[in-house]
């Protein structure tokens, strides 16, 4: 809270909206209402490797969650531990759980049945082999 600066939780809540507005941190008050980005590092970081997952060319070392995030564009929480297992953060500063809200905040990824997220980027343009 802005106790610190003398601002009631009305003020903190005004402010988050406008440093949102004009670009300088990311909030999302209804979906992640605890999480405040000021820096996009992690995010992007994140961001980056699910969609280069997406690339891994099929052979033996490639598992049926990756064949699957590649050709259909569909992944489940289970996958990113994997993906991000030698990102160097903790995990406090940004959760899968976090990362998959902010994800379908941005409409980036959508939440398809119980557990699985669509990511439409990764699909290729032409139709499979």
């Amino acid at each position: 809270t802005g106790e610190i600066l003398g601002m009631g939780r009305s003020d903190v809540n005004e402010a988050l909206k406008y440093f949102d507005k004009v670009g300088l941190l990311l909030h999302y008050p209804d979906d992640v209402p605890d999480l405040i980005f000021t820096k996009m590092d992690s995010l992007i970081s994140r961001l980056s490797r699910l969609i280069t997952a997406s690339f891994i060319t099929p052979g033996s070392c490639v598992t049926a969650p990756y064949k699957r995030l590649r050709e259909k564009g569909l992944f489940n929480k289970s996958l990113l531990p994997t993906i991000f297992e030698d990102l160097c953060e903790s995990k406090e500063e940004l959760s899968d759980d976090d990362f998959l809200k902010i994800l379908e905040c941005l409409r980036i990824s959508v939440l398809v049945g119980d557990d699985d997220y669509f990511l439409p980027s990764v699909l290729s343009l032409k139709p499979p082999v």
